[in-house]
């Protein structure tokens, strides 16, 4: 569970992984087996990235499925289900798992402190953070199909663009003329909104020991290149970002050597500097080159 510690994402997955409570008259490992039409979301982890537009609304689909059940055939029938925000609580989580999590919404994890009652991670309100755009609240899987949509409108200007917002989704009410449930551990899903960034490409002077420049350039929807890596100006060794409700993190570069985020990198609200803290570059035995390095970059 270390990962908990980590990112919201990595908590909630694995939490979900670890915790979801399986019906024993339902075999959730067999999509064919001869028994009730499961229906629910076969996505836990709904993550929607948009592009920062001041004014946008933004259109995101949360998918509903036919899962499993009726020996694999679809419904003949059309399947109706409502849906409501749900809790944390929902989510199947078990006592200390949801105890650790809602530590972790808190932003610098001291819930008593009353002082500190702003969440890191903000909660989504329908009809501030996003639009229901059916506003009956329902989904229907037509007749021998496996999936619904269910849309939402996100709204720009009503996101953080240094924050993940989340909330909960529950399926409520099914109307159905066959035999179909909706499975206790798919009737709750998590739904993730990010702003990312596209102002951040520039040439900025990094804080070596003595200063040089390296040039970040912006590839779309979030997604930034960096003309080389840090501890290495300008000698070619190109590598790959994405800037993402506020977390500045790595994904690729030309080399094999792992590249170590003890933290996401950010930028400093205050100086509009780039920073990335416990940085490093590992090996692939032995000692990492470098590690525990705080890069900042100004820009010029």
């Amino acid at each position: 569970m270390k990962n908990l510690r980590t990112y919201l994402l990595a908590v909630l997955s694995c939490s979900l992984l670890a915790s979801c409570i399986v019906d024993d008259e339902i075999d959730v490992n067999d999509e064919y087996f001869n028994g009730p039409l499961v229906v629910g979301f076969k996505t836990d982890d709904n993550l929607g990235n948009f592009v920062e537009e001041t004014g946008a609304q933004f259109d995101f689909d949360i998918p509903v499925h036919v899962i499993g059940g009726a020996s694999g055939q679809p419904a003949g029938s059309t399947i109706t289900m409502t849906y409501e925000i749900g809790t944390f609580a929902d989510l199947k989580l078990s006592e200390g798992e949801l105890a650790e999590l809602e530590t972790m919404l808190d932003i610098n994890n001291t819930p008593l402190d009353p002082s500190d009652d702003v969440r890191k991670y903000p909660i989504a309100v329908p009809g501030t953070h996003f639009d229901w755009v059916d506003t009956n609240l329902e989904t229907t899987i037509p007749a021998n199909a496996t999936f619904d949509l269910i849309p939402i409108k996100v709204n720009n200007d009503a996101l953080d663009n240094a924050k993940t917002t989340v909330f909960v989704i529950n399926l409520k009410t099914l109307v159905s003329v066959e035999d179909v449930v909706i499975a206790e551990q798919y009737e709750s899903a998590l739904v993730r909104l990010q702003l990312c960034r596209t102002d951040l490409a520039g040439t900025y002077s990094v804080n070596y020991a003595t200063p040089a420049n390296h040039t970040i350039t912006h590839l779309g929807a979030g997604n930034y290149q960096l003309d080389s890596m840090f501890g290495w100006p300008g000698a070619g060794y190109t590598s790959y970002f994405y800037a993402c409700a506020g977390n500045l993190i790595f994904t690729e570069w030309r080399f094999s050597n792992e590249i170590i985020q003890g933290r996401p990198g950010y930028v400093d609200q205050a100086t509009g500097q780039i920073v990335f803290p416990e940085f490093g570059i590992g090996r692939a035995s032995g000692p990492p080159i470098y590690s525990g390095s705080t890069w900042v970059l100004t820009l010029q």
